[in-house]
């Protein structure tokens, strides 16, 4: 594998570029991304300009390589170079680029091997001591009409990303024989690459763009970590599991019960939101039937529904017939075990209900998992009823440590990032006039999550909020079906409060507003919006406040 000097970029294609450059490239070669600088030219003006990678090749020579991630692109007659875009309305249209991505390429090329070489103490009259060449990748797409101009290995396509190392090979022995490249020894690369990376190019670090499947996989490992250390409590017949958002709760909770069923207990897990209820029997179908929401379970119990659109029918009418109905109840139709998530949205009066479901008070087993900064219904549950020992995680082991470190400055908190948890990205935070909202939503979900599985988060039902108009963009469907959570083709909408307990890779959240300034977004909604992105978190709001009050804060995580 070669060396790796630079930030991990945060565009897609850049880093699928750079995956493939540590696969292919000689152990003796070395990558350094992202070079920028900020230089005078002979007029005496300042020029900057930025690179993706410049690839440092010993006994061959540099390359530059340039990476544009555009799916379809087209060159004219005369030499016009046009993007081919999807459109927001699902129109395609071509956009004439302002420079052909090969001047630029060209340009930097020049550029740097001309400081390079002018570091490297070479006169100004002496040649580049090796190889030097420029590549355009399109990694994602391909390149149609007149390429007489251009040699096959300056431009690189999707299907050639296999072959990357050996075209970037390829293009440097084209610009001159394997006597020329030698020059450029090992020395004189390492030398190279200390002059790419000196302070006076101004290397700008950008925010890390996680590879989120790899981090998923870190990050249940750690939760498995963190439910191992529990297993003791889990062993007690009376435990609260008290913990903030992305501590494990329900997946340790998903677990529990799955070892209690594997055990022949007749056991069932009960959460408040129907939607997790509704994701969670889709992913654990052989547990489905014992996955169910607190309402729809009192609701199934009681024959009497009068008065079900009552303001506290669901909280304390419905409990109460639950109570009545029990007394007709034979003890195999009671459990063994009840493991309860989101218990701090139950309130007392569903939580003593639920309690006389256990088959028996001494011996059955009681599992409560709740979070009261996630008490986005004002219950204020006593998370201590029916429970003999409480139990605290302090670990979130579901978010990036940046996208925790944001929630902590924006929701006044102090959760812990699990020991081992990526770095990520801090949140990004856009303002946009109210008409162009979901223009905006769909750009920052087109430009992370071009293939689906985006989430976007409101404190409004679709109808209301500005996604209602905006169904479709960039081959992309909104959904408000949870069996489509996650899936390619597809962007989920929720509420923030359908969601809570719920999580996305990419998650947008827009209508964002300052807490007090918009009576549907309370410090609670805030908080479980913030913390639903496993990778990556965009927050959209209208409000210049809200933007300047989100950005300074972030701003110190930088």
């Amino acid at each position: 594998m070669p060396r790796v000097i630079g930030p991990v970029p945060s565009d897609r294609w850049e880093r699928e570029v750079r995956r493939q450059l540590l696969k292919q490239l000689p152990d003796k070669w070395i990558v350094v991304c992202n070079v920028s600088w900020a230089l005078k030219n002979e007029m005496g003006s300042v020029r900057d300009g930025q690179a993706d990678f410049v690839i440092l090749a010993p006994e061959l020579g540099l390359a530059v390589v340039e990476v544009k991630g555009s799916k379809s692109v087209r060159v004219d007659a005369e030499g016009k170079w046009y993007r081919i875009a999807g459109g927001y309305n699902g129109k395609s249209s071509e956009i004439l680029l302002k420079e052909p991505p090969p001047e630029q390429a060209t340009r930097n090329l020049h550029t740097l091997t001309k400081v390079v070489k002018e570091e490297l103490s070479f006169g100004e009259n002496a040649p580049f001591p090796g190889l030097h060449a420029w590549l355009v990748v399109y990694p994602n797409g391909e390149v149609e009409g007149k390429l007489d101009t251009y040699d096959q290995s300056t431009i690189v396509t999707k299907k050639r990303m296999h072959q990357l190392g050996s075209v970037i090979s390829g293009a440097l022995l084209a610009k001159g024989g394997e006597a020329t490249g030698k020059k450029f020894s090992q020395e004189l690369a390492d030398r190279a690459a200390e002059i790419l990376t000196n302070q006076r190019f101004r290397v700008v670090a950008v925010d890390t763009e996680l590879d989120t499947y790899e981090d998923e996989k870190d990050i249940d490992e750690l939760t498995r970590q963190q439910f191992a250390a529990l297993r003791g409590a889990f062993e007690l017949p009376r435990v609260a599991i008290i913990g903030p958002a992305g501590s494990g709760k329900t997946l340790l909770a998903i677990w529990k019960l799955s070892a209690l069923l594997e055990e022949g207990q007749k056991a069932i897990f009960v959460c408040f939101n129907k939607a997790l209820a509704e994701s969670l029997r889709i992913k654990h179908p052989s547990m489905a039937n014992a996955i169910v929401s607190i309402d729809s379970l009192f609701w199934r119990i009681v024959d009497d529904h009068a008065g079900s659109s009552e303001k506290d029918f669901y909280s304390k009418v419905l409990p109460e017939r639950v109570l009545d109905a029990l007394y007709s109840f034979k003890d195999d139709d009671k459990y063994d075990a009840i493991i309860i998530d989101e218990g701090q949205d139950f309130g007392d009066d569903r939580i003593v209900a639920l309690y006389h479901l256990l088959e028996d008070s001494d011996n059955s087993q009681w599992l409560y998992f709740a979070d009261s900064k996630q008490d986005l219904y004002g219950q204020g549950t006593n998370e201590t009823l029916g429970a003999e020992v409480t139990f605290r995680l302090y670990h979130n082991c579901r978010n990036t440590e940046r996208v925790n470190a944001a929630t902590n400055k924006v929701c006044s908190g102090e959760v812990k990032s699990m020991p081992g948890m990526p770095s990520g990205e801090i949140p990004h935070v856009s303002i946009c006039k109210a008409d162009f909202m979901a223009q905006k939503a769909w750009s920052l979900v087109n430009e992370l999550s071009s293939e689906g599985g985006a989430v976007i988060l409101s404190p409004f039902k679709l109808e209301n909020s500005c996604m209602n108009g905006s169904k479709k963009a960039y081959g992309l469907e909104l959904t408000e079906d949870i069996s489509k959570l996650g899936q390619p083709g597809f962007v989920f909408y929720s509420t923030i409060k359908s969601f809570k307990g719920l999580e996305a890779r990419h998650v947008v959240f827009v209508h964002a507003d300052k807490p007090g300034m918009n009576p549907a977004l309370a410090d609670e909604d805030l908080y479980v919006a913030f913390t639903r992105a496993t990778a990556r978190l965009d927050v959209v709001t209208t409000n210049r406040e809200a933007e300047s009050w989100l950005s300074g804060l972030l701003m110190t995580l930088a």
